[in-house]
């Protein structure tokens, strides 16, 4: 008697530990929804209120760049057009560093036509039909891949409405099977303050590189 009094006690015992493992097993997935709920709109908060501060710079600038008086003008201007090149030269660099298939490979060439001048189209270091000496594409035929990921730029002083700048382009760039690399490649750039694109374009090599991706450009 005592001995079956156990048994149904042990069961009545594990019975109620089940359910308050159920209980705090559903809690705890309530506050980790609640967690991962308020960190998104700590994130959103966030992205809102440095595109505030963002928007109040740029107006804060192009108030300074109607001023009368020449340094705050000068320095106004100058920041303005440091803050466009590097903008559009993100713009550029991702379009440019970013493909999966012979098809993307070319139409870099459609996607940057709003950025650039005609002339940089033709520099065959950025822009070429993609193909070996037999013909076929070396990107299909290496499985080749790369993807943008950041372009920092160091903009020169402006002048005669141009302003020119270093751009550090990092990319990763894998085949099929192969350990990813990352590199960064630099770049001599002008940029038209008049026609807000870019008139040339000079890749200046390679600063590093992790892993061997034996495509072409």
């Amino acid at each position: 008697m005592n001995s079956r009094l156990s048994i149904i006690s042990s069961l009545i015992c594990i019975i109620i530990l089940s359910c308050l493992l159920v209980i705090f097993k559903v809690d705890q997935s309530k506050i980790n929804g609640q967690a991962n709920d308020l960190t998104l709109e700590l994130n959103k908060k966030k992205k809102e209120l440095q595109k505030v501060k963002e928007n109040q710079q740029k107006k804060f600038l192009e108030q300074a760049r109607k001023s009368n008086n020449v340094n705050e003008k000068t320095s106004a201007e100058q920041i303005l057009a440091s803050q466009e090149l590097s903008t559009q030269a993100n713009k550029f660099f991702e379009i440019v560093t970013t493909f999966d298939s012979q098809k993307d490979w070319l139409n870099r060439e459609k996607k940057v036509q709003s950025l650039v001048t005609p002339n940089v189209l033709l520099n065959k270091s950025i822009f070429n039909n993609g193909l070996d000496n037999t013909g076929r594409s070396i990107i299909e035929t290496t499985k080749s891949h790369a993807s943008f990921k950041t372009a920092t730029t160091q903009s020169a002083m402006v002048k005669d409405n141009q302003i020119e700048g270093i751009v550090h382009v990092v990319y990763e760039a894998w085949q099929d099977n192969h350990t990813s690399g990352i590199r960064t490649e630099v770049y001599h750039v002008k940029y038209s303050l008049l026609e807000h694109k870019f008139t040339d374009i000079q890749d200046l090599g390679m600063e590093n590189q992790e892993a061997d991706i034996s495509y072409q450009k």
